[in-house]
């Protein structure tokens, strides 16, 4: 603890140190020169003797002051660009206290330490001040808005049953002419008590009015906005709601009066929506009951929903039934499906009484490339269904469920929007865009269409639709991945290309029978997947596995992996087997047109090995292959079943050139893509 005495020391030292700083302030403030008269000249610190003044020698006078560092910071508001909806407004900050400062060519006054704070009054509208110090301007702009009207409701879309009456309320300065105008008729609101004190306001009141909809329509009517206007003292504002939405009568309908047949649309009725809840839907032709999966048809992203048949399609099988909600936009999707191999049900979708709008507008949002995709961001109206085709593309066989190409013919992509009435706005291709070279808009007689032309043909690698947090129906199309020459095995350099390997199989899935239960299917694909992974990383590559150990995966997690990992490319291992022990040979199977050129190069490469007895690349509806995302391929690398397939899938050294082999066809497909 300090004494008494030490205590009154530290005190002493501390004012000592106090009044020297005061003396040195203030030489430097007389040092200045600071005139009274503005003068800018600087006398010596003996200024003060008179002999000085009155000397034959003339005073010494510097021409300009030492500039100190002090700059203007004007520090509210911290933006050049303000709105306001206060009639004055407050400029504070501060300055060199030795320079001028001025507003507008007025000066600013401030304290001796250059701080100010200047409030100004404001007319409507834009307002600038520019305020000047030391040569330099900084210039605000100070927008403000008289407000007449606070707020109003229904402020957003609304949707009514038809013949509703519903109430419209204005919160406007007290004493306004306020009026709403609808559907052609316009009233005058009039001012209501506040139910709730707390809303009382001394300056802002609410008027209110009603206006009852048509009772006979038959089917979803928009009627557009409503109009609110108020006038206060000669100042008036303008506001509007969003569409009105005037519903049919919530009945279900066997047969829809308004539907408008052509192109893919059937007529379902009305009343029944079904809504897409699963991340995604496969969709199918409408009365299909094959349970064929065609390249032909798309996939619909989570939240599309359309009206559909009050009655189902269903296919059976030996182990299963499958039952299929058909939608009026022509595809049908099922209502639930097994994954596998757990067996677990998920529900594909909803169903509900309701009505959906009559029609459908999209806007062009954005376009560009962004990294690893070229992104179309589209407002929509309602999450309707949409067609997403590659053409002009020719197919084995379409009615033998026979979809194998012997080339890649498609030119463009053609995205069409049901019941699209109004599709706005342009794109402007980037000529630096690796897929893309123009598009095009296609008005159908009940629909649009949207038209994306490639840059070459067969140059298509990928696509998924979503919808976003906003409500946008968002499309992401893979851009080619770009590889470099290299001088090692396969001659190229894969890094930043990214590769998902699916391991078939596995955990309650052994997979293929097998002359031993050591080597099952599923622990033949893990160790051929391995391998392929260590190739392709060796040569830069990140590669994903479906699963690492003997673990059981499910198709739907498999997919949901996919999705997420957005990879460059997608191959399947697997292993086959055959009743008949003389089957053997190697096949890779592709289900998307803009897969088969790298299923063909991974058979190529692999009949180079010359260790099959066969070599078969085929089109087939496999689940994985089936996804749109990037190119699938999966691979059947020998049969279980034959003893000859089967001592090369337990070598080691025979599988490792299989891998190698498959690792130099997904290098070839990378750089024929280049």
């Amino acid at each position: 603890m300090l004494s008494k005495k030490s205590i009154t020391v530290i005190i002493s030292v501390a004012v000592g140190l106090a009044v020297a700083l005061l003396a040195v302030l203030l030489v430097m403030k007389y040092a200045k020169g600071a005139f009274k008269d503005g003068t800018s000249s600087y006398l010596s610190a003996d200024s003060s003797d008179s002999s000085y003044a009155s000397s034959s020698e003339p005073a010494q006078t510097v021409s300009a002051p030492v500039d100190n560092g002090i700059s203007l910071s004007i520090t509210s508001p911290e933006s050049k660009n303000i709105k306001t909806t206060e009639a004055t407004y407050t400029f504070s900050g501060t300055s060199d206290p030795a320079e001028p400062l001025t507003m507008n060519g007025e000066t600013v006054e401030r304290g001796e330490n250059g701080i100010f704070s200047l409030t100004v009054n404001l007319n409507i509208g834009n307002n600038t001040f520019t305020f000047s110090h030391k040569g330099e301007n900084h210039t605000y702009t100070v927008n403000y808005r008289y407000v007449v009207i606070e707020s109003y409701r229904p402020s957003g879309s609304k949707e009514y049953s038809c013949g509703a009456t519903f109430a419209v309320s204005v919160k406007a300065r007290k004493g306004s002419t306020v009026t709403a105008a609808f559907m052609g008729n316009t009233v005058s609101l009039v001012p209501q008590a506040e139910q709730d004190e707390t809303e009382q306001s001394d300056i802002f009141i609410n008027y209110g009015g009603s206006f009852k909809l048509p009772d006979n329509n038959y089917s979803d009517v928009n009627h557009g906005k409503i109009t609110y206007t108020a006038t206060y003292d000669g100042k008036s504002e303008i506001f509007y709601s969003g569409d009105i939405i005037c519903l049919k009568p919530d009945f279900i309908v066997e047969s829809d009066p308004n539907f408008k047949s052509g192109g893919r649309y059937i007529d379902v009725g009305s009343g029944k929506i079904t809504e897409i809840i699963a991340y995604e839907a496969e969709t199918f032709n409408a009365f299909a009951t094959d349970d064929a999966s065609r390249p032909t048809n798309n996939y619909l992203p989570q939240g599309t929903m359309d009206y559909s048949s009050q009655s189902y399609v269903y296919y059976e099988n030996s182990t299963e039934k499958k039952e299929y909600a058909v939608l009026r936009c022509g595809y049908q999707v099922y209502t639930s499906h097994k994954d596998k191999p757990t067996s677990n049900t998920v529900q594909i979708v909803k169903e509900y009484a309701g009505t959906l709008p009559d029609h459908n507008e999209i806007g062009i949002s954005s376009f560009q490339n962004s990294g690893q995709h070229t992104v179309l961001t589209l407002d929509t109206m309602w999450k309707a269904p949409f067609y997403f085709d590659l053409l002009p593309q020719g197919y084995s066989s379409p009615s033998n469920q026979d979809y194998r190409i012997s080339s890649a013919t498609y030119t463009y992509v053609d995205i069409t929007f049901c019941y699209a009435t109004v599709l706005t706005g342009e794109i402007a291709i980037p000529e630096d865009n690796p897929i893309f070279a123009s598009a095009e808009i296609i008005q159908n007689e009940n629909d649009y269409t949207l038209r994306l032309h490639l840059k070459k043909k067969g140059g298509f690698y990928g696509w998924s639709a979503k919808y976003n947090e906003n409500g946008q129906l968002v499309f992401e199309f893979l851009n080619p991945v770009a590889v470099t020459a290299a001088d090692n095995y396969y001659g190229y350099d894969l890094t930043g290309v990214k590769v998902l390997v699916d391991v078939g199989h596995g955990g309650i899935d052994p997979g293929a029978v097998s002359f031993s239960n050591t080597y099952t299917e599923a622990y033949v694909n893990l160790v051929l997947a391995n391998q392929i992974k260590a190739e392709l990383e060796s040569i830069g590559a990140t590669v994903y596995l479906t699963r690492s150990d003997n673990s059981t995966s499910s198709a739907d997690t498999k997919i949901k992996m996919l999705q997420q990992l957005k990879p460059d490319f997608c191959i399947a291992v697997h292993h086959n087997s055959h009743y008949r022990s003389d089957v053997s040979g190697f096949e890779v199977c592709y289900s998307q047109p803009f897969a088969a050129s790298a299923a063909k190069y991974i058979r190529d490469c692999t009949y180079e090995t010359d260790f099959y007895s066969k070599y078969e690349l085929d089109w087939h509806y496999y689940f994985m292959a089936r996804c749109t995302n990037c190119p699938v391929v999966l691979t059947e690398n020998g049969y279980m079943s034959n003893k000859y397939d089967y001592n090369n899938i337990i070598n080691t050294e025979q599988s490792l050139r299989k891998a190698k082999a498959i690792a130099k066809g997904i290098v070839q497909y990378f750089a024929s893509i280049q």
